[in-house]
């Protein structure tokens, strides 16, 4: 009788120490983050997304604890990053540093599949940044509507470049061109310093640009002349400088943004710590203030409304393509 008595001792002892292992585990799991976070950016590195991302991301890393390491994939129009980070375990461990081609590439590649709202779980949405609009000071025009009516006098003879085929950029320059009645011929090069030096030269009249930091010093010194910016609202940037929606077409909202993303099924408390600690860093005049000098403007708010958001881009420029019959390179 003793060995029984001592195994049910023994089972005894297990299940008294059960309610106090079973919480030391729970916190355990709950220790987010206890290691460094992959955060994947679909463009190379020292464009506008990855060196305004690394901006946000290094006040991030700080906030939470936790080194954000970088990884560059570019390719189809961000499609490759998007894939890599879909895939990849939905704990908080690898994120997505997106732009505004998350809510393009679906429809430019022919891929319902990576419908935003379907794929990837939104965190935060960090900033906009407008595009330029920029012409030759060689060109007369000083005002954007000079320009319009210089396009509408002569059909066809005007060229706008663009940082690729449906690149942001270029979709905007489709919008500005159906909301006006404008005809002109799109060149889409590889990327936005090779259409700037060919608009610096005169090879293409007028272009967008959303790199405003390589733009600015041909504009001060008088080789450029910018005529209005893209978005809703003056450019911080830019304060003297009219928007599109206040000259010739009300209502213009254009431009590329960036968000926080992560795989779908995220926990919630992961993503709710990381969209509070995202809203501290853009809270941050510090970091107010080096966004602004690269034109990006900070976007505050929950997750639930960057993914509103985010799906509304999705559907509107997903129709811009489909109407213009727009193609990726």
């Amino acid at each position: 009788m003793k060995q029984p008595i001592q195994r049910l001792a023994a089972i005894a002892v297990v299940i008294a120490t059960l309610p106090f292992a079973f919480p030391a585990a729970a916190q355990t799991q709950q220790a987010y983050p206890n290691k460094s976070i992959k955060v994947v950016i679909a463009f190379p590195p020292g464009g506008p997304t990855d060196a305004i991302g690394r901006v946000v991301l290094n006040a991030l890393a700080q906030k939470i604890g936790q080194p954000m390491l970088i990884d560059n994939r570019p390719g189809a129009g961000g499609s490759v990053a998007a894939d890599i980070v879909a895939k990849s375990p939905a704990d908080g461990y690898t994120l997505f540093y997106a732009s505004s081609t998350i809510a393009t590439a679906p429809e430019m590649y022919k891929r319902p599949d990576m419908n935003p709202a379907k794929f990837l779980a939104p965190v935060a949405c960090t900033v906009s940044v407008p595009f330029a609009l920029l012409i030759s000071s060689s060109l007369p025009p000083k005002d954007v509507q000079s320009l319009v009516g210089l396009i509408k006098q002569s059909p066809n003879k005007f060229f706008q470049g663009s940082s690729g085929n449906g690149s942001p950029d270029h979709l905007t320059g489709v919008l500005f061109g159906k909301e006006l009645g404008l005809q002109f011929t799109h060149v889409p090069y590889k990327g936005n310093a090779a259409a700037l030096t060919d608009l610096v030269g005169g090879n293409i009249n007028f272009m967008f640009a959303g790199a405003l930091q390589s733009a600015l010093p041909l504009v001060q010194d008088g080789r450029l002349r910018v005529l209005a910016v893209t978005s809703a609202k003056r450019s911080s940037l830019l304060p003297d400088v009219p928007t599109l929606n206040e000259t010739v077409i009300k209502g213009f909202d254009a431009g590329t943004w960036q968000a926080l993303v992560a795989p779908m099924n995220t926990p919630p408390e992961v993503i709710r710590l990381l969209n509070t600690k995202m809203n501290e860093v853009l809270a941050d005049p510090v970091i107010q203030k080096q966004l602004q000098l690269q034109g990006a403007e900070p976007i505050a708010g929950t997750a639930v409304q960057c993914g509103s958001f985010i799906q509304q881009e999705y559907v509107r420029w997903s129709e811009v393509i489909k109407v213009n019959k727009v193609q990726a390179d």
